[in-house]
């Protein structure tokens, strides 16, 4: 498959069919169909677009030949439309005729950084075909767009006639191969035999041993493999390698740790993993995929893979940066300014489904003294308007607290649910009747498939010792990569806000789940590079004398935990901000 540079997919069909996915949508008549042979590994197996297709409109395919001779063949089409013109095939390369062997065609075609066009072709199960200068099986090719040949080819003066199309040789089946955008750079995947599957560094006239060596060799004569695994049903071995795409996307989606990353898939094995070209290792990225055989990181800097497996399909991995899907704030709950409050911004077009609870008897479960006898719940827009209120759980909307999971352990406790637009809220958690003690008060995204998130989430509430200190707790996940974040403890500047008895010092901690520290701050301008960062962020403290603390996350649960210096108290703020 590959991507025309308007950003329809072109897949082809081992039977004849180049199909057109344009706007997520497979379109009913194909581009073209070409009668072929495809019995084994032949068929219509690689297609290239020209590096000027936005004005010429040419693309190129590799198929087998369906008459005698048969062989395989390198054509150009013209499109009009999502439809190849009628009578627009100019045949650019023969290649050599084919024995009764059906496997080992090769079929990958790119054109490289210098507008060549290069071609994969396999030996045909022959591998003396790979170390001749003779016929064009075995090899890697190189020709001009008008099926010329290069005269800067590394064998043009040493073969004749189209074998001086041959840019390196000693391959068994170089199924599928890639240029790295941006740079030369050429990477083969060479299919081995019995032991070996191999990534090679493409490299002008190198030869890479098939058939006297297979995977890792000393002999001088020829080119190792930069990576190879072996064989096996693990998600580290394989059979086949196939596909093969650097991760240089114009938009990068991925976390920042992808770029320059190698993907590539093995058929048998049904994984994809990612070859890291800098130290030489290759770490796991996907499995449970039936027969793979082709690999794109397409415009929008998804990641792009065709299954040969259940009837053949093409799918999209999309890699977001994590975001916040609940957030929590755990302190004691006093009267007056002193009640708990968790503000979060729902940012976005669509209504956002959030479900709020305040949690106070059950927390006696988990150890703590004091807890809470009687929360009650209340969710405020930015203006302090109330959109909706709860004392006991059970009185209203139980099925469907019920149903999202969020049932309290315990029927005093307090639980709703609300869609809401774009906009600040605030859950407020108090002691009915004036109660204190210590609660939970947590907000939770109902509706993470919404185009809108949680973001730029806080609680305020006063800061004790003890088991009575303030702690915001965060999940960001369901996506892959890591986000960054940047979280704040404010004291001093809430005194701005009316806030009568302010932490006088806040000190920050930032904890994973297992309780293990990440990160911790006193004053926020202590470390000269998260200062930096932090003013990158435009979030610098009001006060010299407050914390914040600039992170990238992945996918998990977060504890960020605010105390007074030398044992203070007063009513403290925690900030998480979500800085993707």
């Amino acid at each position: 498959m590959a991507f025309a540079p308007d950003g329809r997919l072109f897949v082809c069909q081992q039977g004849g069919q180049l199909r057109v996915i344009k706007n997520g949508v497979l379109l009913g008549t194909p581009f073209v169909s070409l009668t072929v042979d495809s019995s084994g590994e032949r068929g219509l197996l690689g297609i290239a677009f020209d590096p000027n297709f936005a004005t010429n409109h040419y693309l190129y395919v590799y198929y087998t030949v369906a008459t005698s001779p048969i062989h395989n063949r390198v054509s150009r089409f013209t499109a009009v439309g999502d439809t190849a013109a009628p009578g627009s095939e100019a045949v650019i390369l023969e290649l050599d005729s084919l024995s009764s062997a059906t496997n080992h065609n090769g079929g990958a075609i790119h054109f490289a950084p210098d507008d060549r066009l290069y071609i994969g072709v396999g030996e045909n199960a022959n591998g003396s075909n790979s170390q001749t200068l003779s016929n064009l099986l075995g090899k890697m090719l190189r020709i001009n767009a008008d099926g010329t040949i290069p005269t800067d080819n590394p064998f043009y003066n040493s073969a004749t006639g189209n074998n001086r199309a041959i840019w390196a040789l000693g391959l068994r089946n170089p199924f599928t191969f890639a240029f790295q955008p941006g740079t030369t750079r050429l990477f083969i995947n060479d299919v081995g035999q019995s032991t070996w599957e191999e990534i090679n560094d493409g490299i002008a006239g190198s030869n890479y041993g098939w058939p006297t060596t297979e995977g890792p060799t000393s002999n001088p004569a020829f080119r190792s493999p930069i990576y190879f695994y072996g064989h096996g049903t693990s998600d580290t071995t394989g059979c086949a390698i196939v596909g093969g795409a650097f991760y240089n996307p114009p938009v990068p989606q991925f976390p920042s740790s992808y770029i320059g990353k190698y993907f590539f898939a093995d058929l048998c094995s049904g994984w994809i993993r990612v070859f890291d070209p800098s130290a030489g290792t290759a770490t796991g990225f996907a499995t449970g995929i039936v027969n793979p055989v082709d690999l794109h990181v397409g415009p929008d800097g998804a990641l792009y893979y065709l299954a040969q497996g259940s009837g053949g399909q093409v799918f999209r991995v999309s890699a977001l940066p994590a975001q916040a899907l609940n957030i929590s704030g755990r302190a004691r709950v006093e009267t007056g300014q002193g009640v708990v409050i968790s503000g979060f911004i729902v940012t976005g077009a669509a209504p956002k489904r959030v479900g709020v609870r305040a949690l106070g008897p059950s927390l006696a479960n988990f150890g703590i003294s004091g807890p809470l006898a009687d929360p009650v719940v209340r969710l405020n827009r930015g203006d302090g308007s109330l959109v909706m209120a709860n004392d006991n759980w059970k009185n209203t909307q139980q099925a469907e607290i019920t149903g999202a999971g969020l049932a309290p352990a315990n029927d005093q406790e307090a639980a709703l649910i609300a869609a809401v637009t774009a906009g600040n809220y605030s859950a407020i958690v108090s002691g009915k009747n004036g109660g204190t003690g210590v609660a939970l008060a947590e907000v939770y995204d109902l509706d993470q498939a919404a185009d809108s998130q949680l973001a730029n989430i806080s609680t305020r509430a006063t800061v004790g010792t003890g088991s009575n200190v303030l702690i915001g707790g965060f999940i960001t996940g369901s996506k892959i990569g890591a986000t960054r974040v940047a979280v704040r403890a404010l004291g001093p500047s809430l005194q701005q806000f009316g806030i009568a008895n302010p932490l006088p010092d806040p000190r920050l901690e930032l904890r994973d789940a297992n309780g293990a520290l990440l990160a911790s701050n006193d004053n926020w301008q202590s470390d000269a590079s998260q200062a930096a960062l932090i003013n990158s962020y435009a979030l610098a403290p009001p006060n010299n004398l407050e914390s914040a603390i600039a992170i990238s996350l992945a996918p998990g649960r977060y504890t960020a935990i605010a105390t007074g210096k030398n044992n203070q108290t007063g009513i403290g703020l925690i900030e998480i901000y979500d800085e993707e």
